[in-house]
């Protein structure tokens, strides 16, 4: 499975449900400024279900022009019990139509939760992308280099689905300040030993920038370009 499509999916998830939240907590906080139409007035907790059945709810009573009515609205709270008198808001048109403030300021999480989600997917996505153009320019203008491979390594620091990814290891020498350098490929989701034993793979390409040595890829097209991915 080759690392982009899998890590795309997991910045994507979290930009897409971050969007779902803060568009739900948004959708609430407009109906609860929007109170054209709308009468506050006092009633009384006459019930609460906590959802373990069926969907959470309570039921809250209260008088119209004399005339009790009983109404129910989504959700709860942890401080609602039978009795207690809270602030809702009715429908004047239609007054089985109830929102109570307390619950729907609860909601008012979801922006925030919303946004923090779509960030960190957000984030993610442009450091991919950034990294990809990194890598093209690499490619294009960069020096190639070639690295003699010591090792495949498991990256414990990273997972997805309970799954760790490879890296290649390679080493490079260089004769001009006789150091030696030691270079780590991209995340690879696939065993690549036994191919690089069967191949005799001893050295990798490496494209570098020389007068940045940080800034290098070493290149595994050769171990993932006969894979296909048909997860």
């Amino acid at each position: 499975m080759k690392e982009s499509k899998l890590d795309n999916l997991v910045w994507m998830i979290f930009l897409i449900a971050g969007l779902i939240f803060a568009m739900i907590g948004i959708v609430i906080c407009v109906s609860m400024l929007y109170t054209q139409g709308k009468v506050k007035t006092i009633g009384v907790i006459e019930e609460v279900s906590y959802g373990r059945e069926h969907s959470s709810y309570t039921l809250v009573s209260f008088e119209v022009n004399g005339e009790r009515i009983t109404a129910r609205a989504n959700g709860y709270s942890s401080g609602f019990y039978k009795g207690k008198e809270i602030e809702i808001y009715y429908n004047e048109e239609n007054p089985n139509e109830i929102s109570i403030p307390s619950l729907d300021l609860l909601f008012l999480m979801f922006p925030g939760i919303g946004l923090l989600f779509a960030g960190i997917g957000g984030a993610g996505l442009f450091v991919k992308w950034r990294k990809k153009k990194r890598e093209e320019k690499l490619r294009e203008e960069g020096d190639i280099i070639y690295g003699t491979y010591t090792e495949t390594r498991l990256n414990t620091a990273y997972s997805v689905n309970n799954r760790h990814p490879y890296n290649i290891i390679c080493e490079w020498y260089n004769v001009e300040d006789e150091k030696t350098y030691i270079f780590r490929s991209n995340n690879i989701w696939m065993n690549p030993e036994n191919k690089i034993e069967e191949q005799n793979i001893t050295t990798f390409p490496i494209y570098i920038d020389l007068e940045d040595k940080k800034n290098y890829m070493v290149d595994i097209d050769s171990l993932i370009e006969d894979v296909v991915d048909l997860s």
